[in-house]
């Protein structure tokens, strides 16, 4: 569509498989090299949920030629780690909506035992 401009954030899942000893490298590697082909590919950003590590993050985003999104869980370090590493924009994946489901479903028992 003529004046419409889309933004291909591109995603790789290396970082959600259980790291061995030694195989951080390796999967920062794997990272780079599908940010270098994505970018080649034509993509506008990088998504990598899974990556936990704030080092890591930083060396990522130092290799990069696309900006980095990070997608936040419970292992993810605070923003100013987050900002401080150099990504560019962080997701929160599902966890709103299983959060308001959680919700939902505890205000759906409450009703139905009043019954």
């Amino acid at each position: 569509m003529a004046g419409f401009r889309y933004f291909i954030n591109a995603r790789t899942d290396v970082f959600f498989q259980e790291a061995t000893e030694g195989q951080d490298e390796a999967m920062l590697a794997a990272a780079i090299e599908r940010a270098r082909a994505y970018a080649d590919a034509g993509a506008d950003g990088l998504f990598v949920p899974g990556l936990a590590d704030g080092a890591m993050m930083a060396r990522l985003v130092r290799a990069s030629p696309l900006p980095v999104n990070i997608m936040v869980d419970d292992r993810t370090p605070g923003l100013a780690v987050l900002a401080e590493a150099g990504v560019a924009r962080i997701s929160h994946g599902p966890r709103p909506y299983l959060a308001a489901m959680e919700k939902l479903e505890q205000l759906a028992r409450a009703a139905m035992t009043s019954l």
